[in-house]
Parts: structure tokens; sequence; C-alpha cells
């Protein structure tokens, strides 16, 4: 595994008018980085939000991993395993009362964090880009 992110739930005020809108879980997003250099995510959830509670009120850590599947494996699962954009799989898990994110990508960084046509290619953010 490898440190990826660490995602924020923070009230829609905190965010600024560049995150983006999910209508798929009701969810607005902004990246950001901190002063040690690190990506942070962060999240505004909306009523009707259909993720697990935990997920819309605790900070999660992200990890990159080679094989979701097999990380998945006898792990309790919050958000199944699904393709927000083409080239980059997710889940999140709980691991020790922690939000744990997998992620299994062929994608760059640059392409996750700042290739808007990369969000376009799948079912999170396309339809608000």
């Amino acid at each position: 595994m490898n440190f990826h992110h660490i995602g924020v739930p923070v009230d829609k005020s905190k965010l600024s008018n560049k995150a983006r809108y999910s209508t798929m879980f009701k969810m607005y997003s902004e990246d950001a980085i901190n002063d040690l250099g690190i990506h942070i995510e962060y999240h505004a959830f909306e009523n009707g939000c259909p993720l697990d509670k935990r997920i819309t009120s605790k900070e999660h850590i992200a990890f990159k991993v080679d094989n979701i599947e097999d990380e998945l494996k006898g792990k309790e699962v919050l958000m199944p395993l699904y393709e927000p954009f083409k080239g980059y799989r997710c889940a999140m898990i709980l691991v020790n009362d922690v939000l744990v994110e997998l992620i299994e990508t062929t994608l760059s960084e640059k392409e996750i964090w700042e290739d808007e046509e990369t969000l376009k290619n799948g079912v999170l953010y396309n339809d608000s880009l």
C-alpha cells in the first residue's frame, strides 16, 4: 500500500466555487494540498447522500494498492468497489474504526488531481464539469 490522500468532511461553506458536485452521491469535493505537500480532499455532503453515515462524518485515509479485490477480502466494506472514472477503481473499508479508502489505478497523479477530462470520463462528476 502507498499513501494517496486524506479525505475530510466539511461544511459546504468551507469550499470554494471550484468544488465539483456529484449528483450520484449528493456530494461536493474540492482538492487541496496542505503545507506538507499532502493531498487533501474536502467533501461536503447534502441531505439524502446515499453513502454510509460514517463516510459523511469521519475523516478517511486513502492508499493505492496493486490488487483491490485482494485487499477487500474479509474486510468490512462501507463503500463497495466501483470505478468513478476510467482507470480509477476505489472502495472504502473500516479497519480498527478507521475509514480507509483503497484505490487501484493506472492513472498518473497529474491525471487524477489536475485533468478535468479524466474526471469527465466516468460516473462521479461527468454531469457537473
